[in-house]
């Protein structure tokens, strides 16, 4: 790839993961996983040049990581979502009003962030369920 092409992708790259910028911080979390109630943090940082975002989640129950990026061979915003169990798991995720929408196949749950100034709040839906499975709203520290 020429440097001029290389320098431009490394641009384009870093401007498109800015859709994730919001998740950048820490915040503490407190919700409802599975009918219970629980607590949690969250811990958001830019990697490498800035175009991926990290984004590690810690409750009692549940930790898991998540890699963000704008994929340049198709032009999608991507997440690739670590998990206990050695689960891993990519989704393409799209931008909406509110935050974002992680596109999951059939059969598994839907993941909804909605980002607000210092409040980020996550819903996890499975098919067919009237209300999530998980509700966590995260506060900026």
């Amino acid at each position: 790839m020429p440097e001029l092409d290389w320098e431009a992708r490394l641009v384009r790259t870093r401007a498109e993961a800015e859709a994730f910028g919001p998740f950048v911080g820490r915040w503490r979390g407190v919700g409802v996983a599975h009918g219970e109630p629980t607590t949690g943090e969250l811990v958001g940082a830019r990697l490498l040049d800035g175009s991926f975002v990290e984004v590690q989640e810690r409750s009692p129950e549940h930790e898991d990581r998540c890699l963000y990026r704008w994929e340049a061979d198709d032009g999608s915003l991507r997440v690739m979502h670590l998990m206990a169990g050695a689960t891993l798991r990519e989704y393409p995720v799209e931008v909406t009003p509110s935050g974002l929408v992680w596109v999951t196949p059939p059969g598994e749950p839907s993941v909804e962030w909605r980002f607000g100034a210092d409040e980020l709040v996550c819903e996890v839906t499975w098919p067919g369920a009237d209300a999530p499975e998980v509700r966590m709203v995260w506060s900026r520290v």
